[in-house]
């Protein structure tokens, strides 16, 4: 009985060790952690081909370490590097730290509090800088109020591509919802009807946000929740304005772009459980983004600024390639936004308000 069981024990670790592509190791933080931690010896033993020379800790906040390894007898040490990663987390002695092997001598890195056992909040919201360990710790929560505050005339590119050898962080980078009058009507809402000064042509569609004002902590918690179930090769994308009210294109960032060598115009079809839609990936020369049918996968998704998306390529192929979607959404509540129609004022000389009864559908 006994034979048997160290025989289906050892047969336990053969698989593990040998077959698993996420392997994981806790440490308690404790002694000189601030210069040096050791990797478990027997973690070591079963991966010390794989992990030579210096290694690569993301964090929370998608941000990477380059950290050395040090030998020392049968133990190995992080060592060079680790000190600032320490300084960077505000790591105290009996935190907790997990880390996630994924192959390719980079390891995932939770923390989480030894006041609370819980995540430490903090350590999503961090990217290395220049500034002292003070400075970080009094000015980390105005810096994430005032990335909420930035306004649509910066970067497109407010994603985060997960890879090793780069640090990445999500910004939110958009401007607070414009909310639009409408009026209650005997057969419904109504739709405003604006003129544009100097455009021809049909209406065309925006959208208003009916739902509640939302709260800088409820951002946070959709961006964390996003960059916790992100994988290497995810991109998560923050909504804003453009992508969802008004415009409807989507940036892709440029450097996920260059490593899957899509440098051409083609089709995506977008996944969400097991509905899909296809919209064209338009490619523009020096990047690209989503359009076309992507607003019909915003209509049919309900999706509003502020909320985190994170897409997972699935599929490649010369003309197309299908992403699964994932939705993290700041307000669990579902309001579809109102539809406004934009129309061109035929004196062309200003903006005009005109209101019409929806039509009964």
């Amino acid at each position: 009985m006994g034979e048997e069981c160290m025989q289906c024990r050892k047969w336990e670790e053969g698989m593990y060790w040998s077959n698993f592509q996420t392997l994981q190791f806790c440490q308690i933080l404790s002694g000189r952690f601030h210069q040096q931690l050791a990797i478990p010896t027997k973690f070591t033993n079963n991966l010390r081909d794989k992990l030579t020379g210096t290694i690569a800790l993301r964090g929370p906040s998608g941000s990477i370490w380059d950290v050395g390894l040090l030998a020392n007898g049968d133990t190995l040490l992080l060592k060079q590097g680790w000190t600032s990663f320490v300084e960077d987390h505000s790591l105290e002695e009996k935190d907790i730290l997990i880390f996630k092997y994924n192959g390719n001598s980079r390891f995932d890195v939770l923390i989480f509090d030894h006041e609370n056992s819980c995540e430490r909040e903090g350590s999503y919201f961090l990217k290395k800088c220049s500034h002292t360990k003070s400075d970080c710790n009094s000015k980390r929560k105005m810096s994430i109020e005032k990335n909420s505050e930035k306004t649509n005339n910066e970067s497109s590119d407010d994603v985060s591509y997960h890879q090793a050898k780069k640090q990445r962080s999500i910004a939110t980078r958009s401007t607070p919802s414009r909310r639009l009058p409408t009026r209650a009507s005997s057969r419904g809402r109504r739709r405003t009807i604006r003129g544009r000064r100097g455009s021809s042509g049909a209406p065309h569609m925006e959208l208003e946000s009916r739902r509640r004002a939302v709260t800088l902590e409820e951002k946070e918690r959709a961006q964390r929740l996003a960059v916790a179930a992100a994988l290497e090769d995810n991109f998560i994308v923050v909504m804003r304005a453009s992508h969802v009210y008004k415009g409807f294109f989507m940036s892709i960032p440029s450097e996920w772009l260059k490593k899957h060598h899509l440098d051409k115009s083609l089709a995506v079809e977008l996944r969400v459980d097991e509905k899909k839609w296809v919209a064209k990936f338009h490619y523009k020369g020096y990047g690209g983004g989503l359009s076309g049918g992507w607003k019909k996968f915003v209509l049919a998704n309900f999706l509003e600024e502020f909320d985190v998306c994170l897409f997972d390529l699935v599929s490649q192929k010369s003309d197309a390639i299908i992403l699964d979607v994932k939705i993290f959404r700041v307000v669990q509540e579902v309001i579809p936004p109102a539809t406004i129609y934009l129309q061109p004022n035929s004196k062309g000389n200003g903006h005009t308000t005109s209101e019409s009864e929806d039509e009964d559908e």
